[in-house]
């Protein structure tokens, strides 16, 4: 990595749509990715290029970045639409372009005067195909979840590029674009952005005898990501990009977990002498709390090597904080002990058993006296089990206080002064940029302040009102070098500052456009890895090749494609890999067979009324595979969308 941007970090959010990356960068993040129209990994949170434009503005005062994912794979038809889609990002401003497709890569990296980023979705997790990616010139690469500390230190000392590393939010179980379970069972692929989340389901366990391992339960359900402990190790592992999940969530969530992570990232920043990739210090409403907002339990998924505690058999949905147990019901509810200094109507509780005595439910808070809790709606009738673990997963006063708009300013200093026939007053930003702004007005226009301390005084006191806008003034950051001073009436003082501002976002912006707007690496322009690199690669529909041009791209790289991606509709995938994972429900049950002595007969099967799989544990690499014994749809001959 080059030493430059070794010393720079970036906290990277989510943005279903423009209006939560603004409530991203206003509550600290330095870069935001969001969707475009079309050929996101996230169907459903697309954006308009008129709104992507005015975003871009908007973050790039901050000195943030907007990343915009183009990151499922094409067909061939579909080349010239994400080229054209490309070539209009880059117009109106977008820094990056998240791709999995190396068919629409090599072209772009060609002409398109824009950094491209290697998505999650190329599963990045050895050092050999990171440097297969590093060699055509990518600025970031994303690695794997799965990767441990030491593994992600040995990549980032092999490659060029930026790493960047998830650090918070949902957890795919698969290797991310090594999953063909949802396209297998119903037609919609994740590598086409569509994915139906089967992860999330219920299967029964059984072994080859059809005898009952568990019962059944969300076996493949994770948690969700939760580094927080670990940011410090992860930027000591050469990680630069601490990325957030959830193009899907709203912007409540966001900027919960953005505003946690700065906070955290910030005292690590310090502590190495780096420095943060964009400018503004946030003040917001609330003080941030994970267990506030939507979360399925935390792991911190394999950071610190393979270990148990990953997973959620028990429910995918969100369970939120843990407040106690139920020690004695009531009608329609329970009593606890303060209740009315822990609850509030409209709170959303969760209720499970850790002895699995009861299925796990939700219900809404509908009054509080006391030491009681009521449940449900008037006439509603609600039954809480004794024993049961209460869980909250809507905090309704908390999410009040997320609400207002976060505030983020960057500090500026003022300065009047005298020249010739003129007084000028500039505006400067107090950081590294020091963009300034300067008006002149003519001195005919002013007249002489009879008391000139006094006048001082208004003007600075003037200058400094910037309540409404994304700055404010240092302490005595008013400097007057002036002979005589001008008086100026309330009104035409407040057009100056008004006036000021402007022209210093003005400038702001002009220069960020200068630092932009390079043609990549040499690299990057020819796009071509040395065929030393070839091994990396897959050659059978795991390559996920749905375009001629990636075809060639991999030919021209030195590896022989066998056949085209599932979602081509020409490959069968029953008896064929639809996930490659490095879950093991063997591990999270307790019954890891490396600790373990098992009764039960291999092969493994997980089903249900949509599908039944094969399940091979390879203990070497504490990593398991998924076959596709059957599945509700044919697979693989009529998916093509």
């Amino acid at each position: 990595m080059p030493a430059d941007k070794e010393n720079f970090v970036e906290l990277l959010a989510p943005a279903r749509d423009c209006g939560v990356a603004r409530e991203a960068i206003l509550a600290g993040a330095d870069a935001v990715y969001i969707g475009a129209s079309d050929f996101g990994a996230r169907a459903a949170a697309a954006n308009r290029l008129d709104d992507i434009s005015q975003l871009c503005k908007f973050a790039h005062v901050f000195g943030c970045k907007v990343y915009v994912a183009l990151n499922t794979i094409l067909t061939d038809a579909e080349l010239p639409r994400a080229e054209d889609l490309a070539r209009k990002l880059c117009e109106i401003g977008v820094d990056a372009l998240i791709v999995q497709d190396m068919g629409l890569a090599c072209r772009l990296a060609r002409f398109l005067p824009m950094p491209l980023h290697a998505s999650t979705q190329c599963d990045i997790r050895s050092p050999e195909k990171a440097e297969f990616f590093d060699s055509l010139g990518f600025e970031t690469i994303v690695l794997a979840r799965e990767l441990s500390l030491s593994q992600i230190g040995e990549i980032s000392r092999k490659v060029k590029a930026r790493i960047e590393c998830f650090v918070h939010g949902a957890l795919c179980v698969s290797y991310s674009g090594c999953c063909y379970l949802s396209y297998a069972i119903g037609g919609r692929s994740g590598n086409r952005g569509e994915c139906a989340q089967p992860c999330r389901m219920k299967y029964r366990l059984v072994d080859a005898d059809g005898a009952e391992i568990s019962a059944p339960a969300h076996f493949l359900s994770l948690r969700d990501m939760n580094r927080s402990a670990y940011v410090g190790d992860m930027l000591d592992a050469g990680v630069r990009s601490f990325k957030i999940e959830g193009r899907l969530k709203d912007a409540a969530y966001v900027k919960n977990v953005v505003a946690h992570y700065r906070e955290i990232l910030d005292a690590e920043i310090a502590a190495r002498g780096l420095l943060r990739t964009s400018f503004g210090e946030s003040e917001t409403s609330f003080s941030p709390d994970l267990s506030k907002t939507f979360n399925r339990g935390f792991t911190e998924y394999h950071l610190n090597g393979t270990s148990p505690g990953c997973a959620g058999f028990e429910s995918p949905k969100s369970k939120g904080e843990f407040l106690g147990t139920v020690e004695k019901c009531i009608k329609n509810g329970f009593f606890f002990r303060g209740a009315d200094k822990v609850f509030h109507n409209g709170d959303g509780l969760f209720f499970d058993s850790c002895a699995g005595l009861f299925p796990p439910f939700g219900a809404s808070v509908g009054g509080v006296r006391e030491n009681e809790v009521f449940l449900g709606k008037p006439g509603e009738r609600v039954e809480i089990p004794r024993g049961a673990r209460i869980w909250r997963n809507f905090d309704i006063d908390f999410s009040r206080r997320l609400k207002p708009l976060s505030v983020r300013r960057m500090a500026v200093c003022f300065k009047v002064w005298e020249d010739g026939d003129h007084y000028g007053f500039e505006v400067k930003l107090c950081d590294s940029r020091a963009v300034s702004a300067e008006l002149l007005l003519p001195k005919a226009d002013a007249v002489l302040a009879q008391n000139p301390l006094a006048s001082k005084e208004k003007i600075a006191s003037a200058l400094c009102k910037l309540g409404g806008t994304n700055y404010k003034c240092l302490p005595d950051g008013v400097l007057f070098d002036c002979r005589s001073v001008p008086f100026f009436n309330p009104a035409r003082i407040n057009d100056i500052r008004r006036r000021l501002i402007e022209l210093l976002e003005s400038s702001i912006l002009d220069g960020f456009a200068r630092a932009g707007g390079k043609i990549g690496t040499e690299a990057m322009r020819a796009f071509s890895p040395p065929k030393s690199l070839a091994s990396a690669i897959p050659t059978d529909f795991s390559a996920n090749v749905l375009n001629r041009a990636a075809a060639n791209f991999y030919a021209d790289a030195g590896v022989k494609l066998s056949e085209f991606a599932a979602e081509s509709g020409k490959v069968g995938l029953v008896g064929r890999r639809v996930m490659s994972t490095k879950h093991c429900i063997l591990r999270e049950l307790g019954m890891c067979k490396k600790k373990v002595a098992t009764t039960f007969k291999e092969p493994l099967r997980l089903l249900n009324e949509d599908v039944e799989l094969e399940v091979k544990l390879n203990c070497a690499k504490c990593e398991c595979e998924l076959f596709l014994i059957s599945s509700r749809r044919a697979c693989g001959r009529n998916c093509m969308r």
